[in-house]
This record gives C-alpha cells, structure tokens and sequence, in this order.
C-alpha cells in the first residue's frame, strides 16, 4: 500500500509540474522574458549581466571532492552517522544531477531567453540539438543545486528557512537575469528534486 501512495503521489506531482511548465510556456514565458529584457537594456544591466561566469562546473567538482573527501575521512574514523550519509549523497546527486541537465539540454535544444531576445524567430526546441544558443531547457542551476538544497534541508533542518530563501533568490536571480524562462527553472527544480529522492533512497 505504501508503495502504491509513493507512485500515486509521483505520478501527480509529475502531472502537476508538467502542467506548470506547459502553461509557463504558453502564457508566462514570453511576456515575462520580454519584460525582463526591456528593463535590464534600459537600465544598461544587460551587458553587465551577460559577464556574470558559469562557474557551475567549478562548484560540482569542488563540493564532489570535499563530499567524499570528507566521507572517506569519517570512514577511516570509524564515524557513521548523518554526516556521512550527507557526504556520500551529496557526492553522489552532485556529479549525477551534472550529468543529466548537460544531456537533457542536448536533447531539447530550447534557445536561451537572451539568444531568443536577440532573435525571435530561433525561439523553441530544436531537438537533440543542443549547442550555443539552445541550451536553456531546463535550467542546470536549478537541477544541480536543488538536490543540494534538499540535503541541507532534510539533514539539518534547523536552517530550512535559509536554505528555501537562498534556493528562491536564485531561482529569481535566473529570470530576473534573462539567463532563463520561468519554466526552464520550474522544470529544473522538479528534476533536481526527482533525482535527489532517487538517489537518497538507494543511498540511504
């Protein structure tokens, strides 16, 4: 019974964030880009905003290491408790939740809010074809980080009120930079959170 209420409740929070994105997609996405384009050019933010580096890769690399660096150290300590479930889960959904955005924006090839603003007519998903310019879908930030985001708040949560307005100013920070659409960072969170239950389950 159990595991039935599991499917159920996976398959309706699944229906209910392919509902969200479709929806963003066909009535949010657009004015919302547009908007946020217009005020970062008036403004002159948009070419300083365009300099902010992608230093995503940097950050997996360096908490994997320190995840299983710390990991193997409590081992040799002969310390099992939270910390080391923490460690080896972060370390694991880390590199894994990488891996998955680089191959589901290969996949969808949706053009980037500011290569859409630039040029209307290359908005959409060219499929499988996921270079410069069409990786958008959905947002690596969000799918990475959202299941870091969720260790902290399921292991320590005497701090969740933190975590959740650090993981909202970033997913606002995304749009309000006109790095994504808001349904690349709906559909970014909801696969972190679905790799991060993954993961936690087998690892725990």
């Amino acid at each position: 019974m159990k595991f039935n209420e599991q499917v159920m409740g996976l398959l309706f929070s699944s229906l209910a964030a392919l509902i969200l994105v479709v929806f963003s997609i066909w009535q949010l996405d657009f004015p919302l880009s547009a908007w946020i384009g217009k005020f970062l050019s008036a403004n002159a933010l948009d070419v300083k905003t365009s300099n902010i580096p992608d230093l995503l890769l940097i950050v997996v690399i360096v908490l994997t290491s320190l995840s299983w660096g710390v990991y193997f150290w409590l081992r040799s300590q002969n310390i099992r408790d939270q910390r080391t479930l923490l460690c080896r889960i972060t370390g694991t959904v880390l590199p894994l939740s990488f891996g998955i955005k680089t191959v589901l924006k290969w996949v969808f090839g949706r053009a980037e809010t500011r290569y859409w603003l630039s040029d209307p007519s290359m908005y959409g998903f060219h499929w499988f074809a996921g270079t410069d310019g069409f990786r958008g879908f959905p947002s690596g930030h969000m799918l990475v980080l959202t299941p870091l985001f969720l260790a902290m708040w399921h292991f320590y949560p005497r701090y969740r009120l933190n975590y959740g307005v650090v993981w909202f100013c970033l997913a606002v920070a995304l749009i309000a930079t006109g790095y994504h659409f808001l349904s690349d960072v709906i559909a970014g969170a909801y696969i972190g959170a679905l790799v991060y239950l993954s993961v936690s389950r087998k690892v725990g």
